[in-house]
């Protein structure tokens, strides 16, 4: 829903709610963050998350997490692939990327997103990556299949500055993509 299509009452509630989160208090910032989980929706991600990252209490950031877990709405997925993929948020990225596979939200379109994440990153960036892309309860379309092929592809035809961790959960992945190409009946660019 966009804000535009919210109600007088529901607007001024949201800001209010925004007014609280980016205050210094921590207790009236958990109250927004909790609070978002009743009155919020997709307009509230970018600067939920730009609090985060300037830096939030364990307890507060706990919160965060469980809030962003807890969206259902399709149209939060938006938002939060653009909170993803700012640099920015680089150092929340980990962070975003493990609260998406425990979320029920389907972020199947944005694999190539994923896996680029997981070739620039390090193991546990990879790590993240191959655990999100299990996670997906549908199948991507091919066009991010085909994408994330051809990032893998590019990736393995390097041979500077590689990891052999990394280099085993990327290749797992490729299987897992190859697995993907097969149920959508494409061919597979990286295994051929």
């Amino acid at each position: 829903m966009s804000k535009s299509n919210l109600n007088k009452q529901d607007k001024l509630k949201i800001n209010q709610l925004l007014g609280d989160l980016q205050s210094k208090d921590e207790l009236k910032i958990a109250g927004a963050i909790k609070a978002f989980a009743i009155h919020g929706h997709a307009t509230i991600i970018e600067p939920l998350v730009a609090v985060w990252r300037s830096g939030l209490s364990a307890e507060n950031e706990a919160l965060v997490i469980d809030l962003l877990q807890s969206l259902k709405d399709t149209p939060s997925i938006e938002p939060l692939m653009a909170a993803f993929n700012n640099p920015e948020n680089r150092p929340l990225q980990r962070k975003l990327l493990s609260t998406f596979w425990n979320s029920k939200l389907d972020f199947s379109d944005y694999l190539a997103d994923f896996v680029l994440f997981g070739i620039e990153g390090d193991f546990l960036d990879a790590l993240e990556t191959i655990t999100v892309v299990e996670n997906f309860e549908t199948v991507a379309p091919e066009s991010a299949i085909l994408e994330s092929q051809l990032l893998l592809t590019e990736y393995f035809g390097q041979t500077e500055g590689r990891d052999e961790q990394k280099d085993a959960i990327l290749t797992d992945l490729a299987m897992l993509l190859k697995d993907f190409s097969d149920l959508e009946g494409t061919d597979d660019l990286y295994l051929e």
